[in-house]
């Protein structure tokens, strides 16, 4: 459960009032966060979106990055970040307050052309990678084995299509590092509630889990989300096909993205049960299952 405004240590509250002036309510998101606290903060200076994690948090290293990864965004892409404040063991950034609503990503919603101009702007924008201390996807997933794992220890919860397939896959999770590198910023986490529509201009949010990487690989993460909101996996590559990376990227690393990270949110499945990975495992083999038909 998250902190509310007032639970916040008296030195982390002062801290962001020194940047902000006095803080009169705060609104949290609608949608989920890794932080420990998240709102929209109401002050004497005007709306600010504010985000703070304890240190000892595991995920207080995502905060981190993001506070850098944000100096290099341009403007037009995500909402700026405005302050840090460190106190009382606790990091909290603060962001201009982006209008907007999340992005629908359901069959025939008007958002999707917005979408892909979106990954149009990210791909053109991002590349070459702003210089970031930050591993890339090649490194992120050197060396795993996600599929060996699960066909060596956990054969009994793989399904017949699976298992008639797990040679192809193990195959192709080893070439995923190798065949998903590149020198594009990729965000690795786009979801519709991570994509703000104002209008006919989208801002993504939530920079905390980028990779340099494949100039299509954000693609083929919205074509996931959009299993995942309805689509059929051919209608959502067919909706691919307007983002011009997407459509010069070879059949071979597409599949093989589609392999490793699949094996990830399957092995998760396996280990805890339950939302989200459930069903992101499933929408990641509903993919799989177009691809290697």
């Amino acid at each position: 459960m998250g902190y509310a405004w007032n639970d916040l240590p008296f030195e982390l509250r002062t801290g962001i009032e020194g940047q902000t002036g006095a803080v009169t309510g705060a609104e949290p998101p609608t949608a989920g966060t890794v932080s420990d606290f998240a709102a929209t903060l109401e002050t004497t200076g005007g709306q600010v979106f504010c985000k703070a994690v304890r240190e000892d948090n595991t995920k207080a290293w995502m905060h981190r990055l993001e506070s850098v990864v944000n100096t290099v965004l341009p403007p037009n892409i995500a909402p700026r970040m405005l302050w840090k404040v460190e106190a009382a063991g606790w990091l909290a950034l603060g962001f201009e307050r982006a209008p907007g609503r999340h992005a629908d990503l359901s069959p025939g919603s008007a958002d999707l052309p917005l979408v892909a101009q979106t990954l149009e702007t990210l791909a053109e924008t991002l590349t070459p990678a702003p210089p970031l201390r930050a591993f890339s996807l090649a490194d992120r997933w050197s060396g795993q084995d996600f599929w060996h794992k699960l066909g060596d220890q956990h054969r009994d919860r793989l399904d017949s299509w699976t298992m008639e397939r797990l040679d192809t896959l193990i195959l192709a999770e080893r070439e995923a590092p190798d065949l998903i590198d590149g020198k594009t910023l990729v965000h690795t986490d786009l979801t519709g509630p991570n994509m703000l529509v104002d209008g006919h201009t989208v801002r993504v949010i939530d920079w905390a889990f980028p990779a340099p990487g494949s100039p299509w690989a954000d693609t083929a993460y919205v074509v996931i989300r959009l299993i995942e909101a309805g689509h059929a996996p051919a209608d959502a590559e067919k909706w691919a096909d307007s983002v011009s990376m997407w459509r010069e990227a070879s059949p071979r690393p597409v599949t093989a993205f589609g392999a490793i990270l699949t094996g990830l949110w399957t092995s998760r499945a396996v280990e805890t049960p339950g939302a989200p990975w459930d069903g992101l495992s499933a929408n990641g083999l509903a993919w799989l299952r177009h691809r290697l038909r």
